[in-house]
């Protein structure tokens, strides 16, 4: 092999290599900084709030668990993932107070599956007032 064929063939791997990290890097683009969400975490259909993941588990069959630090400067976190959330298609259907604690249920339908959402914020909690929690699940 002559060093032209060698140069073409390290110059097509290269072209390889760059355009399998370009595929693989636009899946992880959608996922938020911070803690790994669940493998299986519908990021697509249920867009988080902009900030810095502190917590995530759970499964599709149990539903999934999140706690989300909101940018600093944010304003009313909850305010802004519920807005998050009805500007991707959702649709609000109860809001509830009590002791400090604020809860919105929020629910979609996308790609034939329900999704329901409770988003939440507490002033005590771990990530501080400017902090969120959501419960999702899918029916």
């Amino acid at each position: 092999m002559n060093r032209f064929d060698r140069m073409v063939s390290v110059l097509v791997a290269g072209i390889a290599l760059i355009a399998l990290l370009a595929a693989c890097s636009g899946v992880e683009e959608d996922r938020p900084p911070g803690a790994a969400l669940p493998q299986d975490f519908p990021v697509a259909q249920v867009p988080l709030v902009e900030g810095t993941v502190l917590t995530a588990d759970g499964t599709r069959a149990d539903g999934w668990a999140v706690t989300v630090q909101g940018a600093a400067g944010a304003g009313n976190i909850l305010d802004a993932a519920v807005s998050t959330l009805t500007d991707a298609g959702f649709t609000e259907s109860q809001r509830t107070t009590e002791g400090g604690q604020r809860v919105v249920v929020l629910s979609a339908t996308k790609d034939a599956t329900d999704y329901w959402v409770q988003v939440g914020s507490t002033p005590g909690a771990a990530g501080g007032p400017g902090s969120v929690f959501y419960q999702v699940s899918v029916e």
